[in-house]
């Protein structure tokens, strides 16, 4: 008990000096003639200024400062386009933003643009996209620019359409038909099931490996990653195989490649695997009954770095937690003792793997989610690359401190070496504390995290008082 309120006091004094409210400002007139349902700020890195919009179904208002914490512009009722239901995107161009959006069933697009400066907006009710026979895949904003990223349904082609806010300005194809797609048993497979996957799970995700990310996330089949104009997505609808897909979405140029999983063979039945990209390094894992396979690749040259191996008869030599499970039938939280029940576990569950970087630390969690109620929060309706292009990240931190699953977390230096220690604290884990010690924070109303330079910032509304909170966090 001593060394729990040491450790206790120890926590809180990091996390009071290493958290300051950044801004405030109040919003209740606003509210009065509109309650928000979302959130969204956009970061606009030539000027570091930050536009904060609040929307409900038919009208937005916002406002501006810049990075000397001044409210510099605002704005109110701004129209939203009559079919836009789902905000799909932000982009800017000096001072005008514009908000780009979709109907519920992703057949019309539209958008809105708005200058802080005049205080005039501009609506396009219809962009004029059509689909033919595809599937959009997911939205992506960077460089200030929309893509909307789409497959065909009866051909092995990617399709990329750009918009700014002069409209769609190009098209581009990825024609994968001459690549190698194969299911366990070498049997071609076409793409488009391939992304999609077996509906009973988690489909598509989209990853930000600059946070901490949960393996609820990173069980999906099919994962996707920006970086720069590049989009890479990756693959585990087969055991046998990881899939890389890279996109220059600048030019109609792409790299394919895919590994045989190490410790896969053709006799394994209810095996399971996944992967997961981390800065320059790809990571697999591969789990069954009896042994797991965690390896790591050079993203450049797909060339093996190290594997690690776990036999179910074994102790784990590179974990540096227990085994820990969270959220079982009778226990909430249990610590197993025995390798061959945590390797049962993961490999009957939905497995992942997942990875950070804290100072000269890489910590790698091993294991598999279960799902629970993220109840109380507002979600905000981007499109998934809208939130990874802002740094808004809320859901991934939800999805952090909210997922039960059986673990394993082990900390290496960069070159793959195990290191003895403790897990260190990452950032969701201190803003998470925060929220705890701090009532008004936790199921807060209108609430948002986002980053801005090298700090993360939590957004939150008080109904009480009508002020909207921006609180930053230093790393």
């Amino acid at each position: 008990m001593k060394y729990a309120l040491i450790l206790f006091a120890f926590v809180f004094s990091t996390l009071t000096s290493a958290q300051e409210e950044w801004v405030g400002f109040n919003i209740e007139e606003e509210t009065k003639q509109l309650y928000p349902k979302d959130v969204i700020p956009v970061v606009n890195e030539d000027n570091n200024q930050i536009a904060m919009f609040f929307t409900n179904r038919k009208v937005i208002f916002g406002n501006l400062h810049d990075q000397n914490k001044q409210l510099i512009g605002s704005i109110n009722n701004v129209i939203i386009p009559k079919k836009g239901k789902i905000l799909i995107g932000a982009i800017y161009d000096q001072e005008t933003y514009t908000l780009f959006f979709s109907n519920n069933n992703k057949s019309h697009f539209s958008s809105v643009s708005l200058s802080f400066k005049t205080g005039n907006f501009k609506i396009t009710e219809d962009l004029n996209i059509e689909f033919k026979k595809e599937k959009i895949v997911e939205y992506l904003v960077l460089k200030n620019k929309l893509h909307i990223l789409s497959v065909s349904r009866k051909e092995d082609v990617l399709i990329s359409r750009t918009l700014t806010d002069k409209g769609l300005i190009k098209t581009t194809n990825y024609d994968l038909s001459s690549q190698a797609i194969v299911n366990n048993i070498d049997r071609d497979y076409p793409l488009y099931p391939l992304l999609f996957g077996n509906p009973n799970y988690a489909a598509i995700e989209v990853v930000n490996s600059n946070v901490p990310n949960s393996l609820e996330q990173t069980n999906a089949f099919t994962k996707l990653y920006v970086d720069n104009n590049n989009l890479t997505i990756t693959n585990n609808l087969f055991n046998k195989y990881t899939y890389v897909i890279s996109l220059d979405l600048e030019s109609d140029s792409y790299s394919f490649n895919s590994i045989i999983n190490t410790g896969y063979t053709n006799n394994h039945h209810g095996a399971n695997s996944n992967s997961f990209i981390h800065k320059d390094k790809l990571l697999t894992i591969y789990s069954t009954l009896d042994n797991l396979s965690f390896s790591a690749y050079n993203l450049d040259d797909f060339g093996l770095i190290k594997t690690f191996n776990i036999n179910d008869k074994e102790e784990i030599t590179f974990k540096n937690t227990p085994i820990i499970q969270e959220g079982g039938a009778f226990d909430d939280y249990r610590e197993l003792e025995k390798t061959s029940k945590f390797l049962r576990k993961i490999t009957q569950s939905k497995i992942g793997i997942t990875a950070y970087s804290k100072n000269e630390d890489l910590i790698i969690t091993l294991g598999a989610s279960v799902e629970i109620d993220r109840g109380g929060f507002a979600m905000v309706n981007f499109g998934a690359f809208g939130v990874i292009a802002y740094g808004l990240i809320l859901d991934s931190f939800n999805s952090y401190t909210r997922t039960k699953s059986t673990r394993i977390s082990c900390l290496f230096d960069n070159d793959l070496n195990h290191k003895t220690g403790d897990i260190p604290l990452n950032e969701f884990d201190q803003i998470k504390n925060f929220q705890d010690a701090n009532r008004t924070y936790n199921n807060a109303h209108l609430q948002t995290l986002f980053k801005y330079q090298s700090s993360f910032f939590l957004g939150n509304y008080n109904k009480r008082t009508g002020e909207y909170t921006l609180t930053k966090f230093d790393n």
